[in-house]
């Protein structure tokens, strides 16, 4: 019998936790929405990161898609379940083109990333324009003309946004920054104008569920 004592197994120090991924990324979204480029390194840079950024915005599409075509099925709903699927496609491929051209294709997966991201900065950024519109009803301005100035400050903050973005995300100069935004302007307005005519051809169709049969009129008993 041997006289060794038995050792006692190694106690290993908890390892500290990684903040999760939903947290990194509300983080960064935070830190870009407010003029802080150190948000960019809150994204990872990697295929899978990217693909998670797109997959909210394609399954509200996929939903939203199987709804329009088992409610109105016709080749004009089926073009437009496409071209919406081409504007949530469209930003990525653009800058990835520009990215290419500006000698930046090493940072467009963190920059891509991130700015797919950013779509969801209209949740917090839509409070504030809704208090403007109030605080100008309250002036005595118009309906209209208070709505106006809230989209007018949206727009102008995620131009803003996207601007900076391209800036210190494709780490180019100022002036292609604005070329960038351009570009993506262009591109989502263009696919926005192809939208409008679907959309209302669309949505004026009639529900074949609600056409009655085609058919004589059945006849009615004599009193």
């Amino acid at each position: 019998m041997s006289g060794n004592k038995p050792s006692r197994p190694k106690i290993r120090a908890p390892l500290p936790r990684r903040p999760g991924a939903i947290r990194q990324v509300v983080h960064g979204l935070f830190l870009l929405g407010t003029g802080r480029s150190e948000g960019f390194s809150r994204f990872e840079g990697g295929r899978d990161a990217f693909l998670a950024s797109l997959s909210p915005p394609i399954a509200f599409l996929l939903v939203l898609s199987a709804l329009l075509l088992s409610q109105r099925p016709s080749l004009p709903a089926l073009c437009l379940v496409l071209l919406m699927l081409c504007a949530v496609l469209l930003p990525p491929v653009l800058s990835h083109l520009l990215a290419r051209l500006w000698r930046r294709a090493d940072r467009w997966q963190r920059y891509a990333t991130a700015s797919a991201w950013s779509v969801w900065l209209v949740l917090p950024v839509y409070l504030p324009a809704m208090l403007l519109a109030s605080v100008l009803l309250q002036m005595g301005l118009g309906r209209e003309a208070a709505d106006r100035a809230a989209m007018l400050l949206l727009a102008g903050y995620f131009l803003w946004l996207q601007w900076f973005m391209a800036w210190k995300g494709l780490a180019i100069g100022r002036f292609k920054a604005v070329l960038t935004v351009l570009a993506l302007t262009a591109g989502s307005s263009l696919l926005a104008t192809a939208l409008q005519p679907l959309l209302s051809q669309v949505m004026v169709q009639p529900d074949p569920a609600r056409i009655p049969a085609s058919g004589p009129p059945a006849a009615h008993p004599a009193p």
